[in-house]
């Protein structure tokens, strides 16, 4: 019987264990890993992202899982410029004065750090970094959900939380998220952050998704909604023609960052 040929090649599996191995890995580091151009490597993850191995990012690629997010290290140097501008333009949405909630993610937590120049806000959040980035303001006021912490990223989880975020109806909702599908379905890893974000979307007037374009190549297995759940969504890249169509019939405001 004749045996058909791997799929692929003995440093492509190598570097699909390296990008496991680390949550997330840049061109560069790759190519001077295995002593190749950047241009190889480039191939190398394009064809293995075709493969559906791994996914591939500007610059970079991460691991392939429906079950686990990457590590909050990963995260926060994943995308990080285009998260920034995400969370700079949000804030910009944000008037003085308002009420919000602030849920988890390194996107949010951007976003928090936009708020420098903002007065009088009243915030709800279930993430620990985001109520240190805002604490030194005078004239915010800060609610942290009670619950369990989660240490590696400053997740506030669990009945407790969602009892605190159930308290509370605010103008505005700005939540992260770990996946979108093409059908507009909201996708997360873990069923209490999942449970959170349903609260935080049920109390607020108008909900800002924060997602950059690394959002819709990732599919977690959790559901947190759909995209008649949100009023704006924010974004670093065009989206497909049959995605904007669902946009529009579900009444979504897409908000592209320009370059």
């Amino acid at each position: 019987m004749r045996l058909e040929p791997s799929p692929v090649s003995p440093r492509q599996d190598g570097i699909v264990r390296l990008v496991r191995s680390a949550g997330y890995m840049a061109n560069e580091d790759m190519a001077r890993h295995f002593g190749v151009a950047v241009q190889t490597i480039r191939r190398d993850v394009t064809q293995l992202a075709e493969l559906g191995l791994l996914c591939r990012h500007h610059g970079g690629a991460t691991p392939v899982s429906t079950v686990e997010n990457l590590d909050y290290d990963a995260r926060q140097i994943l995308n990080s410029a285009a998260k920034n501008a995400i969370g700079q333009y949000a804030a910009s949405l944000i008037p003085d004065r308002s009420s919000l909630f602030i849920n988890i993610g390194t996107t949010t937590e951007a976003f928090a750090r936009a708020l420098s120049s903002h007065r009088d806000l009243r915030i709800v959040t279930n993430n620990l970094h985001v109520a240190s980035l805002v604490s030194g303001r005078s004239d915010f006021h800060t609610v942290i959900a009670g619950g369990q912490l989660r240490p590696q990223d400053g997740a506030i989880l669990g009945a407790a939380a969602i009892e605190t975020l159930s308290s509370f109806h605010t103008e505005f909702g700005v939540i992260g998220i770990s996946g979108i599908e093409e059908d507009g379905t909201l996708l997360d890893f873990d069923l209490s952050e999942i449970q959170c974000a349903r609260t935080i979307i049920r109390n607020s007037r108008r909900v800002l998704l924060l997602a950059d374009h690394t959002k819709f190549n990732r599919r977690p297995m959790g559901r947190v909604g759909e995209l008649e759940d949100i009023d704006d969504l924010i974004t670093d890249r065009p989206v497909s023609e049959a995605f904007q169509r669902r946009l529009e019939q579900a009444g979504v405001t897409l908000h592209i960052l320009e370059k």
